[in-house]
């Protein structure tokens, strides 16, 4: 239902339609989904009330994808937060995230390389959906569409 359990932020909202929905979803104990497009949400959201966060999408900026899951991780956060970013295998998308995460790596030897850290703690570790520690993963119909789980 509308506004008690789905709420959506998209381009076309108003700055009054999207303080109203982030209001609404942080606070209800009913909320379950809040759509909202990176572009549409812009700056200044907190989703506290988010427990995952699921990118469909294939920014080439990948500070925009990490300022989006940052939506979630703002003061007052009490929930575990899961952040997914689903990719379509075998597909342009695919290439795309591969090409977007070496620029993610590039910029983390940049600014976050010291003398005690190497090449593979840039590197993503692959992992199975047991290992997750994410109980959303235990549905078959969730797990029959997952090809490979990777953990940064």
């Amino acid at each position: 239902m509308m506004g008690k359990e789905i709420f959506v932020i998209s381009g076309e909202s108003s700055s009054e339609q999207r303080e109203w929905s982030m209001n609404q979803f942080n606070k209800s104990l009913d909320a379950k989904v809040f759509f909202g497009s990176i572009k549409g949400c812009g700056e200044g959201i907190s989703l506290v009330g988010v427990s995952r966060i699921l990118i469909l999408d294939v920014h080439m900026n990948p500070s925009v994808t990490r300022q989006a899951i940052g939506w979630a991780f703002r003061p007052g956060q009490t929930k575990k937060v899961y952040a997914y970013r689903l990719v379509t295998a075998d597909s342009p998308e695919e290439e795309d995230h591969s090409a977007c995460f070496r620029k993610e790596a590039i910029a983390k030897m940049w600014f976050e390389w010291h003398e005690y850290c190497g090449y593979q703690n840039f590197e993503v570790e692959e992992i199975h959906l047991e290992e997750s520690g994410d109980p959303f993963l235990d549905s078959f119909l969730v797990r029959e569409d997952i090809r490979v789980l990777y953990k940064r």
